[in-house]
């Protein structure tokens, strides 16, 4: 039985006034391009406002406000207000301690004291752990706001992305960095994630889009890492991309026995990246937005599309959607993901991705999740609040 003061909670009423989302605008817009930047031919500029943000152009509906409780100096906001919001049944399970939240389309698994959230059964990590207080359950009100609440109702996640016409490819890597080796085999990732880009484009151009690559031949993109990896989302940003995909492969040698699948956002403000919270970790939170946070319910939503997406097309096992402060994120002015499709420290998985069959393989589940994604836009469109006076102007054409 659920509990009765959780069942009172979850039914009061919400409080009416709106709460807006925080989109920072950037400083300047980032001026330099490398000669990768290069659109399909006769492709249509891809809309944009004179900030380069591609958003509505009005303000999608608004939840209302949830009420605010503090615990551990962080934020939080009670799982039955949400549910009561968004209109999701809730239940509870007392002996594996897990509320389960429903509405016919998606399922939601918390676990007490637990960051990992079964979303449609894919694993989910949030940024703090699931809380219960007095029999209530909380989540933090940066996980809900800036992950969850785009994958439970995506008509309440604030304006919506224009529709998606140009798309950048990052395939990881290049030059003088590898990337992850398998030297048994002789793999590099970057000559894969190269191979697995160009497919993924000719999927791409086939269904309409305008692609762009960060690179198309084996280079670095700056004399040093941290510049090479900054110059990624200055191509996607200078070609006006709607979304960025950064393509990898995985390693955790010497550990050979790990596989799988892992979808990565940029980490939300003021949380640890999943790769800071093991024991003796540095915290590594940042206080201030950078550019792609401004996308964070969308991205959310395009991470968790694409990693279903992947687990059905290669049947790997699915090490979820997680976060990090990829320096290739950092600065988009669009939602981007990053994609590591298997492990090359994983010989059976090595072996696999050295086939250029599997490699098609993982370029279709990739643009599967781009498709599941945008199909997910389009869903919304009729109920936006998009206004036809105020048509978004174009973006200039890069040159050749």
């Amino acid at each position: 039985m659920f509990p009765s003061r959780l069942r009172r909670a979850a039914y009061r009423a919400i409080i009416l006034s709106a709460l807006p989302f925080a989109w920072l605008s950037l400083g300047r817009e980032a001026q330099a391009q490398t000669v990768n930047a290069v659109p399909a031919s006769g492709a249509r500029p891809a809309p944009s406002r004179p900030d380069g943000v591609r958003i509505a152009a009005m303000q999608a509906p608004k939840p209302a406000r949830l009420n605010v409780v503090r615990f551990k100096k962080i934020d939080y906001v009670g799982l039955a207000e949400i549910a009561a919001q968004l209109e999701y049944k809730v239940s509870w399970n007392e002996v594996k301690r897990e509320l389960t939240l429903r509405n016919g389309v998606r399922t939601l698994v918390f676990t007490t004291d637990r960051r990992e959230v079964s979303c449609d059964g894919r694993r989910f990590f949030l940024g703090d752990p699931v809380l219960a207080r007095d029999s209530l359950h909380y989540v933090g009100k940066t996980d809900y706001e800036g992950g969850l609440l785009a994958i439970m109702r995506p008509d309440l996640a604030g304006p919506l992305p224009s529709p998606l016409q140009t798309i950048a490819i990052d395939p990881g890597h290049g030059g003088n960095d590898p990337g992850m080796e398998n030297e048994s085999l002789h793999l590099q990732e970057k000559v894969l994630t190269l191979d697995v880009a160009l497919l993924l484009e000719k999927l791409l151009l086939a269904q309409g889009y305008r692609v762009v690559l960060t690179r198309r031949d084996d280079r670095n993109l700056g004399p040093t890492k941290p510049v090479d990896w900054q110059q990624r989302a200055v191509v996607a940003n200078v070609a006006g991309a709607d979304l960025m995909v950064s393509i990898h492969f995985n390693s955790l040698y010497p550990n050979t026995r790990v596989g799988g699948t892992e979808t990565f956002v940029f980490t939300r403000r003021g949380q640890r990246s999943d790769q800071s919270l093991g024991a003796g970790q540095t915290d590594d939170a940042e206080s201030e937005l950078v550019p792609v946070n401004r996308f964070d319910p969308w991205s959310s939503l395009f991470a968790h599309e694409m990693q279903g997406a992947v687990l059905k097309k290669l049947g790997t096992s699915d090490r979820g959607v997680k976060s990090k402060h990829s320096a290739v994120l950092r600065g988009l002015n669009c939602p981007g993901i990053l994609v590591e499709s298997v492990f090359l420290s994983n010989e059976a998985e090595a072996k696999r991705a050295a086939t250029p069959e599997y490699r098609q393989k993982i370029a279709e589940g990739i643009a599967d999740g781009i498709q599941a994604y945008a199909s997910t836009l389009e869903a919304l469109r009729p109920k936006s609040a998009w206004s036809s006076a105020n048509p978004i102007p174009s973006s200039p054409s890069i040159p050749r």
